[in-house]
């Protein structure tokens, strides 16, 4: 019974952690204007919330570009 506990705690700190370093923290100013649309057809609010998602779908192996300036 005691190993079983001590797993389920094991468990429980490696889902913290690791939950914690894969969550991405990019601060943007959302005030700060000029949309990008993005080649997923999302229109980003600005360029900095715009590389942010890039560098997310990076990790995932996946490419994000720039479709125009503006909204999609």
């Amino acid at each position: 019974m005691k190993s079983l506990n001590l797993f389920a705690l094991l468990l429980f700190i490696c889902v913290v952690f690791l939950g914690q370093s894969e969550a991405s923290y990019c601060p943007c100013n959302l005030k700060e204007k000029g949309q990008v649309c993005g080649s997923n057809g999302v229109t980003f609010v600005n360029r900095c919330e715009f590389e942010c998602t890039q560098r997310d779908y990076k990790k995932l192996g996946r490419t994000l570009n720039i479709k125009n300036l503006g909204p999609c």
